[in-house]
């Protein structure tokens, strides 16, 4: 097994940021739009505030004039979008500073414990929870990188994780590969679920940092998770595993399907998530010519996962 990466230092220079404030229904739909600009996809983030009905979506940057060059690649893709995509305009576009440390704790307004799948119930640490028999409690603290759980994508990820843990299965997956793991939330699931080994990996070495300290939290070591830093476009994961959880935005698993097939075993299963339901008829007939069999399909929300098999060898 790789050693693992050291943690990377957080910069104790601000986060520049550009904040869209719309409807909560519209947040997804944004991040979509936003994800065709030309901008790394870890600087775009998000949250839906249930008590008020609306949502936030941030355009996260490093200098000043890489915010102002985001607002008006963002006004601009709006102003010829929006009003195909989106309910409404708007209710505000601004630039805001951002202390890097406050960014984590602005979450605690929005995360409370929530059931996730049917045994996997996720709570944040400032949280108390009285857990049920039978139950896996999961405690998260998402930081900078998405990944409270709460999300469609992830949620459908997290149900087919706990379905296909069945022991009564035969063929129930082992070897699990978590590709773009965000908080590490579902590699935090597979493990006491019976998953294993798993490989975690993303792009975004914020995204690392958030996950080592939730392992951490959690108690899962190294020889538990490999986690590492890596591209889903070229990473040589160390084996092809029984099920790869893919929890990536729809433009880069399209980009990326050859290599993200690598990771499958022949006779494996793959979860392609973080697709909107209108996207996900184009991206299956993309991956179903790779020798994939679409098994079964979840919505929630606008977002739909599908679970597809590799043929054998």
């Amino acid at each position: 097994m790789a050693p693992s990466l050291p943690p990377p230092p957080i910069p104790d220079t601000p986060i520049h940021a550009v904040e869209i404030e719309t409807p909560n229904q519209d947040v997804p739909v944004l991040g979509e739009l936003l994800a065709t600009l030309d901008i790394p996809p870890q600087a775009v983030s998000s949250y839906e505030n249930l008590e008020t009905g609306k949502g936030v979506t941030f355009l996260l940057c490093d200098t000043p004039a890489e915010q102002a060059a985001a607002r008006s690649q963002a006004e601009a893709l709006l102003a010829q979008w929006g009003g195909q995509f989106l309910s409404a305009p708007p209710l505000a576009i601004r630039e805001r500073e951002i202390q890097r440390e406050d960014w984590a704790e602005s979450w605690k307004k929005y995360f409370h414990p929530f059931r996730a799948s049917r045994r996997v119930v996720i709570k944040p640490s400032w949280e108390e929870y009285s857990a049920a028999p039978g139950d896996l409690l999961l405690e998260i603290d998402p930081g900078m990188c998405f990944g409270t759980g709460s999300h469609g994508t992830t949620r459908g990820c997290l149900e087919f994780l706990d379905d296909l843990a069945d022991d009564a299965n035969p063929r129930r997956p082992r070897s699990l590969i978590d590709a773009g793991c965000g908080s590490g939330i579902l590699s935090l699931a597979a493990l006491p679920l019976g998953y294993g080994p798993v490989f975690a990996f993303d792009y975004d070495p914020q995204a690392i940092l958030v996950t080592r300290e939730n392992f951490q939290r959690g108690g899962v070591t190294p020889e538990q998770v490999d986690l590492r830093q890596g591209d889903v476009h070229d990473l040589s994961a160390p084996f092809a595993a029984d099920l790869v959880l893919a929890n990536i935005l729809a433009p880069i698993l399209l980009e990326a399907r050859e290599n993200l097939l690598k990771m499958v075993r022949p006779g494996g299963l793959l979860v392609l998530s973080g697709i909107l339901t209108s996207q996900y008829p184009h991206l299956r007939e993309a991956f179903l010519p790779l020798g994939l069999e679409e098994l079964e399909t979840r919505t929630l929300a606008e977002w739909t996962s599908g679970l597809f098999r590799r043929q054998e060898a």
